[in-house]
Formats: C-alpha cells, sequence, structure tokens
C-alpha cells in the first residue's frame, strides 16, 4: 500500500510538481550484474604511455603497469572496454590510448571515459589487430579480413588490398620517415601507401614470406624490419636482406621486433609449425646475443616487446605475464589472476555455490567466493584437459576426460578407467542422480555407478546410444542421454529413444537439459546447423526461421524459474518459452563464444567463454 506524503510535501508538490527526499526513498528494484574473471598474463601486444605507465593487452583484457612499483589496474568490459580479448594497444601523441578488440571494435580510453567505435560508426571490421597514428594525426587500423580504416577525429575511410580476404587481414602497420604508411597482412606480403598510390612487395621482391606479417619496424637509419613467418627482413628503401637462425636469431617464426633507444634491434621468434618457442635476441648491427629463461626471462614464448624510452625493456608472454629487462636485470610481472587459462570447457556450481570450471589444458580450478584453487595431473587428476564435471550432493566432484573419470572427496583423488569398469575412457557427459548414482557419459556408451559395480547399458554398437554426450536428470527421477544417434529417456525401467524420425530437430545431441516442471531442451546438430529442440509430450524445433537467435548452439542450461540458457557462437541466449533474449559482450558478457552455463542456487547463471567466465546474476546485498 502507497502510503500518503506528508503535508509539508504535499505542499512541495503542488509547487513544484514533484518530490525530492521527502519521507523515505524507496530503492529501485536491483538487477543482475556481470562479474567477469580472466587472466591478463596471455599478452598480446603492449605500448609504454606518455606518463611512462607499461599498457599490456592479451586475452584478458587491458592492464595498466606501473613499472617502478609493480602495482597495476587491470581494465574489462566491467570498466568499459569494449572486450576482454584485445589484440593490440596504441598511444596517440595526445595522450590517449586506442585498444583494437578480436571482435567489438576499437576502444578509445583518455584517462576518464571509454568510447567504442564499430562497423556502426564506419570502422571496416570489428576485429582490430593493428593500430598507427599518422603523422597528421590521422589513426590507422588493421582489421580482420576487411581491410584498412582511417579515422581522423571525425570521418571513417576504407581502404581494401588486391588478394581477397587473408590479403586484408592486416596485422601489422607501420609510419616511415617519409611518412607512407607500411601494412603486413596474413596473407599477401607488404604494401607501402603514400597517400596516393600502393605498392605492394612479396617474395618476388625480396620479402622472406608472404604470409604472417607479425610486426613492422622502423630502425635508426630509416630502414624497416618485417618480422615473417620465415624470418627477419630488412629492407632500406632499395635491398632486401633477410635473417634467420641460422644468423643468430632464435628461431624463424619471427612473433615481434622493438627498436631499443641504443639503436638495437630485439626479436622474439618461435619455431615454425611447433609450440616450441626459443626466447629472445638482441641484434647491435654485428653481434647476436640470446636470451632465455635460464638468464631470467620469465617464458621463452614471448609474444610481444616494447621498448621505454629510458631504455627499458618489457617482453610479453603467452601465459606467464610481463619480463622487465633494465640495468642487466630482469623483473616479473603477473597479475593476480588465479583462473588458469581463458578458455573455460566446462562450469559447475555446487549447492554452497562453490564454482568449479575447467579450464584448456590447465586442469580444473575451484571459485571459493574470491579465492581461487587450480588441481592438474600433479595433484591426482586424471588429464588436465576436462571435458565434463558433476557433483555429489555432499561435495564429491568427478571428471571426465579422454583418459577416463577422476574422482575427488575434497581430500584425495580415484582415477577409474576401462580397467575399473567404464565400458570408454573417453567420457564426455556425467551427472549424479538425486539417489547418489553416477552416470557417465563415454565414446562406447553410457554407464551408472553405484559406488561398488559399473553398469553399462549400451555400447558403440546400439545405434540408440553411440558416442555420448550429454545426460541430464529429469524431476521425476528419469534420465535423458544424448549421443551421436539421438536422445535417449531412462524411466528407471527401460529406455525409449528419439530421433528424428520422431520429431528431433537433428540427430548428434551436444548438450541437454530439464526443467523443474520436465521440460526438455537439446542442443542438436542439423547438418551445419547447431539448433534446439525442446520435449514436453512432443518435440519442438527451434532455428533462426522460428525465433532462435542463431544457428550455433553448443550448450544448454536450466533454471529453477524454468528459464533455458543457451550457449552459443553469438553470445549467452535466454528462453522463457516464447521470447528469446541474447547477452553479447556490448551487455557484459566477457566474450560472445560461449562453450558452457551453469545456474547456480541462487539464481546466478555462470557462463564458460573462449576468453574467461563471467558471471550474471544479483552481487551479495
Amino acid at each position: 500500500m502507497r502510503q500518503p506524503l506528508p503535508p509539508i510535501c504535499l505542499l512541495v508538490l503542488v509547487a513544484l510538481g514533484s518530490v525530492a527526499g521527502c519521507g523515505p526513498e524507496v530503492a529501485p528494484p536491483r538487477q543482475p550484474e556481470w562479474t567477469l574473471y580472466t587472466n591478463a598474463n596471455y599478452v598480446l601486444d603492449m605500448a609504454f604511455d606518455t606518463t611512462g605507465h607499461l599498457w599490456a593487452v592479451g586475452e584478458g583484457g587491458a592492464v595498466q603497469w606501473d613499472p617502478d612499483t609493480g602495482s597495476y589496474v587491470k581494465y574489462t568490459p566491467e570498466q568499459g572496454l569494449a572486450d576482454v580479448d584485445v589484440r593490440t594497444v596504441a598511444v596517440a601523441t595526445d595522450g590517449t590510448l586506442w585498444f583494437g578488440t578480436n571482435g567489438s571494435g576499437v576502444s578509445r580510453f583518455d584517462g576518464q571515459s571509454w568510447t567504442t567505435y564499430t562497423t556502426e560508426d564506419g570502422l571496416a571490421g570489428n576485429s582490430v589487430w593493428a593500430i598507427a597514428e599518422a603523422p597528421d594525426g590521422a589513426l590507422w587500423f588493421g582489421t580482420q579480413r576487411f581491410g584498412i580504416s582511417r579515422f581522423d577525429g571525425a570521418a571513417w575511410t576504407t581502404y581494401t588490398l588486391p588478394g581477397g580476404e587473408l590479403a586484408n587481414w592486416v596485422k601489422a602497420i607501420a609510419v616511415a620517415p617519409d611518412g607512407a604508411l607500411w601494412f603486413g597482412a596474413y596473407q599477401g606480403g607488404v604494401s607501402r601507401f603514400d597517400g596516393v598510390s600502393w605498392t605492394t612487395y612479396t617474395t618476388a621482391d625480396g620479402l622472406a614470406s608472404n604470409s604472417d606479417i607479425h610486426s613492422i619496424v622502423v630502425d635508426a637509419d630509416g630502414s624497416l624490419w618485417f618480422a615473417t613467418g620465415k624470418g627477419a627482413s630488412r629492407f632500406d628503401g632499395a635491398s632486401w636482406t633477410t635473417y634467420t637462425s641460422a644468423n643468430g636469431l632464435p628461431g624463424d617464426d619471427i612473433q615481434d621486433i622493438a627498436l631499443a633507444t641504443d639503436g638495437a634491434l630485439w626479436f622474439s621468434a618461435c619455431d615454425p609449425g611447433s609450440r616450441q618457442c626459443n626466447g629472445v635476441s638482441r641484434f647491435d648491427g654485428e653481434v647476436w646475443t640470446t636470451y632465455t629463461t635460464k638468464d631470467g626471462l620469465v617464458a621463452n614464448r614471448v609474444a610481444t616487446i616494447a621498448a621505454a624510452p629510458d631504455g627499458t625493456l618489457a617482453f610479453g608472454t603467452y601465459g606467464r605475464g610481463i619480463s622487465r629487462f633494465a640495468a642487466e636485470t630482469w623483473t616479473t610481472y603477473v597479475t593476480d589472476d588465479s583462473l588458469p587459462h581463458n578458455f573455460v570447457r566446462s562450469v559447475t556450481v555446487m549447492p554452497d555455490n562453490t564454482v568449479w570450471v575447467a579450464t584448456f589444458r590447465h586442469g580444473v580450478s575451484r571459485l571459493d567466493g574470491e579465492r581461487w584453487t587450480t588441481y592438474t595431473t600433479a595433484d591426482g587428476l586424471v588429464r588436465n584437459d576436462i571435458a565434463t564435471i558433476a557433483k555429489t550432493p555432499d561435495g564429491v566432484l568427478w571428471f571426465g576426460s579422454l583418459d577416463g573419470l577422476s574422482r575427488f572427496n575434497g581430500q584425495s583423488w580415484t582415477t577409474y578407467t576401462t580397467a575399473e569398469g567404464l565400458p570408454g575412457n573417453s567420457v564426455g557427459a556425467s551427472l549424479v542422480t538425486a539417489d547418489g548414482m553416477l552416470w557417465a557419459g563415454t565414446n562406447r556408451g553410457v554407464s551408472r555407478f553405484d559406488g561398488e559395480v559399473w553398469r553399462t547399458f549400451a555400447t558403440e554398437d546400439d545405434p540408440a546410444f553411440g558416442p555420448v554426450h550429454a545426460i541430464a536428470a529429469a524431476p521425476d527421477g528419469g534420465v535423458w542421454v544424448g549421443a551421436s544417434f539421438g536422445v535417449s529417456h531412462f524411466d528407471g525401467r527401460s529406455w525409449t529413444t528419439f530421433t528424428t524420425a520422431d520429431g528431433l530437430g537433428g540427430q548428434s545431441v551436444l548438450d541437454i537439459a530439464a526443467t523443474p516442471s520436465g521440460e526438455i531442451c537439446a542442443a542438436v546438430v542439423e547438418v551445419h546447423d547447431y539448433i534446439v529442440s525442446c520435449f514436453d509430450g512432443a518435440w519442438q524445433t527451434y532455428t533462426p526461421d522460428n525465433g532462435l537467435p542463431n544457428n550455433q548452439v553448443w550448450a544448454v542450461a536450466a533454471a529453477p524459474d524454468g528459464m533455458f540458457w543457451l550457449g552459443t557462437g553469438q553470445g549467452a541466449v535466454r528462453f522463457d518459452g516464447e521470447v528469446w533474449t541474447t547477452y553479447t559482450t556490448a551487455n557484459g558478457l566477457s566474450h560472445n563464444d560461449v562453450q558452457s552455463v551453469a545456474v547456480g542456487p541462487d539464481g546466478a547463471v555462470w557462463f564458460g567463454t573462449r576468453r574467461g567466465l563471467a558471471r550474471y546474476g544479483l552481487t551479495s546485498p
């Protein structure tokens, strides 16, 4: 019931037409908020700003470092950055920062506020891999597959290069002393633009490789250096010279080049076609000197190098943070991000709202409030690449992998494989039902474990099952199994199988979930379409033709309120049975490719993405 206004407030209402500050204020309903968890130690680019701070960007957002104190500030979409997946950073002469993201456009930061530009504003493409400022103050942006954009502060101009999409995947930009701009592409060599005409250089002219031009640097003498997939090439305006590992480089796949204040050039490199990287090399024009972890470098896989005006060098690594080299001393900087990897394959929420995630090749991690704990094979986990997580009411965890199952009771680990009774070691789905039974979906059918004996219900020869990808429990105690050949329901005594002949939208099932009312929804594959089929006595299939926002559905979860949440390649989707609502990075999601979804007891929804973990829900009061 609405309370009447006190007399004094009524007088104000009459005089002013509104009331402010009268009586107790009624707080507006609290709205769900986004919380992001990423690892910013996967560094892809760096730059020193005009105040001497080091900016590092990568798959976990942007970080501003104070090199003197080692303190930092992290920026993600929660603070205004367009995306956590940032490919490049550049500092303009006016001190503003520009960040090129992988799919969400380019963000400008003036130290106080953020502004994002996308294709809707005139940018050629929303994935920006290179940024440079020309002498006239215009900004140039190299996009993925859509060419080059020039922005003068008011208008956008797009340039495309001959050679198709890959030639227009621009990964490097540099400004030469004569004011000409140089562009390096994924394929097609390098191109020079003098403001009027374009000139392209390839291997036919002397460039080491036409592919993977990662970096372009202008030397002190005005010559240009190009980091390619087959060595570093130097061009003095007339002739080309190529340097490889045979000359002293740490590898032939050059990741980055930087010019230090003393005139020396620094190179980071890896072996082509492998994951083996070999540190960094310094070249003073005559002598090559290589530095690795043996010398103090935090990791040999160095993706980017930045040189400060005071002669300090910073080396950004992929997964291990940053190494700073000053006065012959190495210092390591890492952000306190305990999520070990940004590719979150699976997520589950315990009854106490503790969250467990499985990350790509980095084991499993537990989030207890603000504290992370990671477990790997060194602790007893069967494999570091986990596909599925299941929980028991008493807190026991099961982890499925290509090499079997691991059981963790909080203290000790136990591994189960075919030797213990599993029908197959490749476990792609798992579930613990209300009666405490563990269900495991394998490459050879589904099995149930009562703590002592495994019972296998089907093998790979049974077309009703085959490789099992998903398992869900219905409120009536039934179990639903999604496999490569349809959906099967077990009522405790017998199985009923549904295929496309019964109305299922696709034969192969990726994920399945059940609401408290018993409705079933499954992510299914129909040829090249990843769509949704729901069952409530009959199958109803949803595609983009009848409401589904996109045809890239990988995961599905049911919330206590009866809503379905989908993980798709174009964001997270909420479905209430009639209306579809999509959430993307523009709303606060860490990345639009959502691999897994879980709903906690508090109603919060957790999304495992290719670039971190996101929580959507009310924050603690």
